[in-house]
This record gives structure tokens, sequence and C-alpha cells, in this order.
């Protein structure tokens, strides 16, 4: 408790955490990450109520945290606040549903193509679960991303991968996470697909089924990571959650909290590691690539990890392209934040920036490596996005 008073008290009133706030851009209502962090969390931790309106309406980029002097955990308060909302009616049932991705996934997967079908049809009724019909859902893939079969007792001396997937690759986009498998294997890797859920950051507000989550993962994880794997993540919520949420949770549990951090310690998103590789020389960049223009945009969970931002390195690096760092902040998607009907405005507000950037640069292609981000980068301009190891994949085969 001393440490996290100390946390609180470190606030300096700066505002830098305002200066970086994608919401308190669009709406200079909203209170902002000062005021609803550190300034009213002592009033919370006595018992009462503030900004509790408002709260649901960050975004959870992290940025606040991130630019913070003092390392406040003001990003870390505001979740705090959110678990202890009290929602009633249609918006309860709703974000039960958004709280539990893989739930949505393993039902849908199982009846694709009717789940997609129905998904369609009942755009025009979102409205009444407070969901915008503004927005298309992603098809689910009639097949998940599965486990692999390698064995616990693998005896290859190759070194071990272990993906986590997501929900995003594992019930929607397969494709991607085994483009993603080849390009590992082509650098003598042995990868196993973990037989892992949600990574749980969608269930932010909802606390019981956030740390449900945490711990089934940590448990499906721990014995291949303690063999000696390394965690990869394509998503960069995945891997800004296995790296930095994961280690606070279980304060009082030894165990589970020192398997977090062994997982935390060894999670790396796959551009981390593929620069590792290239620099190892145990990856070749392709050399025949035509002229073309690529513009890339910055995923806020990316920048919350700390590790620069790997894939632009690598393009950047690819000869024949011209890379555009879009640099125009945050997409505003934030998971489902797009999807709720009255946060709808607020997110294309937020993501006006970034689509006119890209709109004036006129790239032959678009890549970022948040699938939320290509999501809201399709649905605000006309260009589609993908993952850079999709486009990376692709240029290789020419």
């Amino acid at each position: 408790m001393l440490k996290e008073k100390l946390n609180i008290d470190g606030c300096l009133k700066c505002s830098y955490c305002n200066t970086v706030c994608p919401v308190l851009k669009v709406r200079p209502d909203y209170p902002g990450p000062k005021k609803l962090g550190s300034d009213i969390e002592r009033f919370r931790r006595e018992g009462l109520s503030f900004g509790e309106d408002w709260v649901d309406y960050c975004l959870g980029c992290g940025q606040c945290s991130l630019v913070c002097p003092n390392q406040v955990g003001v990003s870390e308060y505001i979740a705090e606040a959110k678990a202890h909302q009290k929602k009633s009616g249609i918006k309860k049932i709703r974000d039960y549903v958004f709280a539990r991705p893989a739930l949505l996934g393993k039902m849908s997967t199982m009846t694709a193509p009717v789940s997609n079908s129905v998904f369609k049809m009942a755009s025009a009724l979102m409205p009444i679960g407070g969901i915008t019909s503004r927005r298309t859902f992603p098809s689910y893939a009639s097949k998940a991303l599965r486990g692999s079969g390698v064995s616990k007792h693998e005896t290859d001396e190759r070194k071990q991968i272990l993906l986590f997937p997501g929900c995003f690759i594992k019930y929607n986009d397969p494709g991607l996470g085994e483009t993603a498998i080849k390009i590992l294997e082509r650098a003598s890797y042995l990868v196993e697909i973990a037989h892992t859920g949600c990574c749980g950051l969608p269930a932010t507000a909802d606390k019981k089924e956030s740390l449900t989550d945490a711990k089934s993962n940590i448990l499906a994880m721990e014995d291949s990571v303690t063999r000696g794997s390394r965690v990869v993540t394509l998503c960069t919520s995945c891997g800004y959650t296995l790296k930095s949420k994961y280690t606070k949770l279980f304060p009082d549990n030894d165990r589970l909290g020192k398997q977090a951090d062994m997982i935390a310690s060894n999670t790396y998103d796959l551009g981390e590691l593929m620069v590792e590789l290239l620099e190892e020389g145990k990856l070749k960049l392709p050399m025949n690539t035509p002229p073309l223009k690529l513009a890339y945009h910055t995923p806020c969970h990316l920048k919350a990890q700390g590790i620069g931002r790997p894939w632009f390195k690598i393009l950047k690096g690819i000869p024949g392209l011209e890379v555009v760092d879009l640099d125009a902040g945050c997409c505003g998607m934030s998971g489902t934040y797009g999807f709720r009907q009255e946060k709808y405005d607020i997110s294309m507000r937020i993501g006006e920036n970034l689509f006119n950037a890209i709109n004036e640069n006129k790239p032959n292609q678009v890549v970022t490596e948040c699938a939320t981000c290509r999501m809201q980068i399709e649905h605000g301009t006309q260009y589609k996005a993908l993952h850079p190891v999709e486009f990376f994949a692709k240029i290789l085969r020419q």
C-alpha cells in the first residue's frame, strides 16, 4: 500500500498525460487522465464516487502512463475505476459480450458462415444492443487456428517459439497466424501454437474475467516457457498485456506472480524478434522489391511496450520501398470502443488525422500491426491495411 500511495503522490500535476490523451483532443469536456487518474483516485479509495461516467470513455491506450515523468500508473487507476463501475440494462449485456471475444469467437467459428450472414443481416438492429450499425463486424473463419501438436518433450535442436495467437488471429484471421509460422520456420524455429484464450485486455472493466483469463493463460504457457520457448505475439494489445499487465495481477500468489514475470520477460512482438534474427543473419531481407510506397501506422499498444518500432525498421531496410511514417496519433478504434454506439463519433474524430495522412500520401499499401487499427483504417479510408508480416511474406514470394 505504501508503494501505491507514493505512486499517487508522485503526480506533479504537470498535465503531460493530458497532452497525449486522444479523447481529450476531440472532446474538450472530457476530464482527462490527470483528473480521472491520480487526482481523484484518493477519493475513490475512500469509497467516494467521482468520474464514473467519464472513465468509461478512456481508450485504454496507455499513453498517459508512458509519458508520466514520475511513472505514475495513470492508466491503471482509470482501469481500476472502470472495474468498479455498476452498469445495467442493455449496456451491461453488450459489455459482458465484448469482454469475452474468445467466447464469441468459439461460437461464431462453429457456425460460420451462418454466423457471418447473421451479423450482416442484423446490422440494422445493432443500435438496440448499444452497437453502432455503421460498422461491419469482421468475418469469422470456419476453422480456428489450432495447436500444432508439438510434444511437451520435443527434443528438436531448433529453438522453440510459442505463438500466442490472440482472439482475432485465432477466430477471424488464422491465415495471418499461418503466414507468421512460415516466416518463423524459415528462420529455423519450431513453432507451437499456445492453447490459450483471450489475453484479458477486453475484460479490463470486468476484473473477475480478466483475472480468470490471465490465470488460465499463465498456466497454459508456463511449461513451454520453463523449457525455454519464447512467447511471440502478432497483436500489439496481446503483447502489451502479457508484458505489462499480468505481472501486477497476482500480488498475493507467489507462484502465479513468478510465472507471470517469467512469461513477461520471454514475450516478444514478432517484429521485435525478427529484428534480432536479421541482426544475427538468420533471416534475409528481400532484395528485388519493385518500387512501392508504403504507409506505416504505429499502434498505441506498441508504443506502450517501449520497444521502438521494429517493423518500421525492417521495412525501411528493404531496397525499393519508400516507407512513410504516418505519425498521426491514435486511430481511435481501441478494440470494441469504436463499435459502441455512444462512442462511434468520438472514435472517428480521433481517427481523422490518420485518415487524412493516408489519403494525402496516396500509398500503394498501408501496414500496421494492430487488427482493430486495420479495421479502423479500412473503415475510414478506401485503403486496405495489412499486418507487416503479410506484406513481408508477399514480397518474399515475388
